[in-house]
């Protein structure tokens, strides 16, 4: 062995992994990719596929760019309904190591593992399970050339969970890029990571109704330099055909940051506040980010099971992130404290200060995950600083 490994641990999990990928800033792709900075994302993973995972038995899971195996191997350990665990990267070394840590695990006979090219692994038709309940893609940059293959590749009512680090695209950098890759104008802007999260949402609903799919969105987050979102997948044209009324447009006026969402047909570029021209965002989704009965299950898995340790601070991130999700506003885009301040010439004030005081003021307001200094209301941005600087 010409490289150097260590021993950790990760949930549940025991994994090898490049000794070098644990004290290097960007984790290298050779001799394997890990990145220990991920556990976070995996920790949700983890959560979201228990509670999918309780719906049935028997299930199928594909890590379809797996690495050294992290999530595909936690999967295994941690998610014992999930009975067959396909893993797949293009690294043979990245293969060999997941292979020794499903030895270490005790789940090697329920792994398979699969080297090859992302596409030609999902869409291949010899093996026993044709199409998997659970897929997963977590790319270096753009999921989107993958995209169709993991819609062709998932189970009717099956999860897809889909990774993308190149926020710079999405969140409004290279705006011309963000056309080019998911047919959609960006904003840089506060909530510019809701809106690269909606645009990813909508070029994969948009590319499953080609297949006559559709796309029910459990749960999407962001954290760090990456997006994810978290999707069931339904077959059949009917839910496919309405598509439509849940992709629109956001207009965001520069001068005095009013924003309002447009549908597709019915475009009114002027600022209703100041007159101003605004900046024309999406196609993005305008639907619900997250589904009400899914997030209350994740929060009764996450209460309930006795796997997790209510003593660690990963256990009381998770369960704060939760219990916002709950009761989070369905509304596209969100404020923040900060921003709210400065455009009043005024100090910043707290959150919950803020929350409280538009909800007692009559407005619906609620935090949001987005953002740990974002809220999300009907308020407009005038009322918002009128009463708060009263």
């Amino acid at each position: 062995m010409k490289y150097n490994v260590s021993t950790i641990r990760e949930g549940n999990a025991i994994l090898i992994v490049p000794t070098i990928s644990l004290s290097e800033i960007v984790p290298p792709k050779n001799p394997a990719f890990f990145n220990p900075n991920a556990k976070w994302n995996r920790d949700i993973s983890m959560l979201v596929y228990k509670t999918q995972a309780s719906s049935g038995n028997n299930m199928t899971f594909a890590d379809s760019i797996c690495g050294v195996g992290a999530r595909g191997l936690r999967t295994a350990v941690e998610v014992p309904e999930i009975s067959t665990i396909y893993l797949n990267d293009l690294n043979p070394i990245a293969i060999d190591l997941a292979k020794e840590s499903a030895k270490l695990n005790h789940v090697h006979d329920k792994c398979n593992f699969v080297t090859n090219d992302v596409c030609k692994f999902l869409n291949f038709e010899q093996r026993e399970h044709r199409k998997f309940d659970i897929v997963d893609l977590d790319p270096f940059g753009s999921p989107s050339t993958y995209v169709d293959c993991v819609l062709r590749s998932v189970s009717n009512r099956g999860l897809i969970s889909i990774t993308a680090t190149d926020t710079a695209v999405l969140c409004g950098v290279y705006p011309n890029v963000c056309y080019r890759k998911y047919y959609g104008f960006p904003l840089r802007t506060e909530y510019s990571n809701e809106i690269g999260i909606r645009i990813l949402v909508s070029f994969i609903a948009l590319n499953a109704s080609r297949f006559d799919l559709s796309i029910v969105p459990y749960f999407c987050h962001s954290n760090l330099h990456y997006l994810r979102v978290y999707l069931k997948v339904i077959f059949g044209n009917k839910l496919a055909n309405t598509v439509v009324s849940k992709i629109g447009y956001l207009k965001h006026c520069q001068n005095c940051k009013h924003r309002k969402v447009e549908n597709l047909k019915d475009q009114n570029l002027v600022c209703e506040i100041c007159g101003t021209k605004c900046m024309l965002v999406g196609p993005l989704w305008i639907d619900n980010l997250f589904d009400s009965v899914f997030v209350s299950a994740m929060l009764n898995e996450l209460k309930n099971n006795e796997n997790y340790s209510s003593s660690t601070k990963d256990y009381h991130r998770l369960l704060r992130m939760m219990q916002t999700c709950d009761k989070e506003l369905a509304y596209p885009y969100y404020f923040e404290t900060d921003t709210i301040a400065a455009l009043a010439k005024r100090s910043s004030i707290s959150l919950d200060i803020v929350v409280s005081t538009l909800s007692d003021s009559g407005f619906k307001v609620s935090k949001t995950i987005m953002n740990p200094k974002g809220f999300k209301t009907n308020a407009s941005q005038k009322e918002i600083i009128n009463f708060l600087y009263k």
